[in-house]
């Protein structure tokens, strides 16, 4: 049931994607924002219907990204989010996920997801399967990026740079 309910949560961000292309005069792009903001509230609902508490805060930049690069990041986004709604918080606490994407010079741009849970530094074994971080790991590549773990106070960061 639960590898299900993850694989589930994988093929929404998937269909984000393809609901925006639906609705938009341009296929060749998505505004990440705005598909960013629409696949964190479903991803949330489903979340907290699961039984986790915590909460989800976007800032993002109203960019244009290229459809292909869009689904990457989404998916990203989704496994990121989804072991901070597992992970970060011990059982019965709740917090803050911050989601992150911001554009730069050159066309470069910058996503990151933070929280202020137990932390991990992305050093050892992961926690599940580790099938995520694997995810996680080979579109960031790629994107032509690298993740990188730190410290968001007493929390986690994950971020990852790429040019669009």
């Amino acid at each position: 049931r639960t590898a299900l309910s993850e694989v589930q949560t994988r093929i929404l961000a998937i269909a984000g994607v393809h609901r925006r292309l639906y609705t938009s005069q341009d296929i060749r792009s998505v505004e990440i924002s705005d598909y960013l903001a629409s696949l964190l509230r479903d991803l949330e609902a489903t979340l907290k219907e699961a039984g986790h508490a915590s909460t989800v805060r976007l800032t993002a930049d109203a960019i244009q990204v290229p459809t292909d690069k869009a689904v990457s990041i989404g998916v990203i986004v989704t496994e990121l989010v989804t072991n901070a709604f597992k992970y970060a918080y011990p059982a019965g606490t709740a917090g803050d996920i911050r989601v992150l994407f911001r554009g730069g010079a050159d066309r470069m741009v910058s996503l990151a997801v933070e929280d202020d849970g137990i932390g991990w530094t992305g050093e050892g074994k992961p926690q599940g399967t580790g099938l995520g971080s694997r995810i996680v790991t080979a579109l960031a590549r790629g994107l032509g990026g690298t993740l990188a773990y730190g410290k968001a106070g007493a929390g986690c960061r994950v971020s990852l740079e790429f040019e669009i």
